[in-house]
């Protein structure tokens, strides 16, 4: 019997999991606006309230305020900078380990949404919205254990594959 006919065998993990990592993860990056917020200070480099605002017209002040508070105080952001009349917000290493979903979602959204994401509404792939660099250095930021790139395989492979050296192998 195929696989498509018949129920789906859960997956199996090779630990026994106290509570759901999906669900622990979304505590905070769950909330409406949070990944916009990371979004805006990570990609689109606006640091400072008023920046975020211009970047996320339609979330509020009280929101982006709420929000800012909450993923400081999840360690995703820090103030960087405060002076009289601002604060800027920097990604923290946390926040920073956000960046490969928020690169997947934008894959998502310009492959699966290209009519609303695009005024030409043609979908595009990860290495059409990004350059190939930056990309490499978000979904690669270190030389963790990995001999084939797992985590950025399917990734970077579903609008086609960047060119580049093969996976690093440990020794």
């Amino acid at each position: 019997m195929s696989s498509s006919s018949g129920a789906a065998r859960p997956v199996r993990f090779k630990v026994e999991f106290q509570s759901c990592p999906v669900e622990a993860s979304l505590g905070v990056l769950g909330r409406k606006w949070a990944l916009l917020v990371l979004r805006d200070i990570a990609l689109f480099r606006a640091q400072r309230f008023n920046e975020m605002m211009r970047a996320t017209p339609r979330m509020t002040k009280r929101t982006l305020s709420l929000r800012l508070n909450e993923l400081e105080r999840e360690g995703f952001i820090v103030r960087a900078e405060r002076g009289p009349q601002y604060t800027r917000w920097e990604v923290t290493a946390k926040g920073r380990d956000v960046l490969p979903v928020l690169m997947t979602l934008v894959q998502f959204g310009s492959k699966w949404h290209a009519d609303r994401v695009f005024t030409d509404h043609r979908p595009r792939s990860l290495i059409e919205v990004f350059d190939t660099r930056y990309v490499r250095r978000v979904l690669n930021p270190t030389k963790e254990i990995r001999k084939t790139r797992p985590a950025t395989r399917g990734v970077l492979e579903l609008g086609g594959k960047l060119p580049g050296p093969p996976a690093i192998a440990e020794t």
